[in-house]
């Protein structure tokens, strides 16, 4: 006789990628001692979706965020990645959270990104992998890249460290065994650069 299991639905309060995400920022960039942080494609009291506020994993750092959509908030910057900002200054850490995918040309953003940082900072970038892309009214969904090709896009920055996030995916029989390696459907990854002086 064939055994059957009551289907039960899987809830989460947030995504294995967005929890990765967190995880790795605070693991990354809590013990920075970011005394400026600035938050790309984000409003300045952004959540993390676990409860909390990105502002409020750097206590006693000026926080800000920037992004293209028009806000009244006094922390907020409008600004476009894809055009130089020399007026805002640099930041000892920047944050760029599952943001590379929605610009249409990265290689364009990446130098203007690498100037928001200040010489000895620090800049995060979280990519998701296995996820849905998801676009808005204003906004597309074109890139995911590995750590290795985050390298490339910011290649005037040294990688201090990369994580992956775990999957929901098993282990998948494959003749050539690549579902097997640790990483490779990973839900997505974070990747810690340091700016040199």
């Amino acid at each position: 006789m064939k055994q059957t299991f009551p289907l039960t639905p899987f809830r989460r309060r947030v995504s294995i990628c967005r929890s990765g995400q967190n995880h790795w920022l605070r693991k990354m960039c809590g013990g920075l001692g970011a005394r400026s942080v600035l938050n790309l494609g984000a409003e300045p009291d952004a959540t993390d979706k676990e409860g909390g506020r990105y502002r409020d994993y750097f206590p006693g750092a000026s926080f800000r965020a920037l992004d293209q959509r028009p806000h009244d908030h006094p922390d907020y910057i409008q600004g476009d990645l894809m055009l130089p900002m020399p007026e805002l200054g640099q930041f000892d850490l920047v944050l760029c959270m599952s943001v590379i995918e929605h610009i249409e040309r990265p290689w364009i953003a990446a130098p203007n990104i690498t100037d928001l940082v200040a010489p000895g900072g620090h800049l995060y970038v979280a990519m998701p992998w296995l996820y849905p892309t998801h676009e808005g009214p204003d906004f597309g969904d074109h890139w995911r890249a590995r750590p290795s090709g985050l390298r490339f896009l910011f290649d005037k920055l040294e990688e201090v460290r990369h994580e992956f996030y775990s999957t929901p995916l098993l282990a998948v029989r494959d003749r050539k065994s690549w579902w097997r390696v640790r990483d490779a459907s990973a839900t997505g990854s974070s990747v810690l650069f340091h700016k040199p002086e």
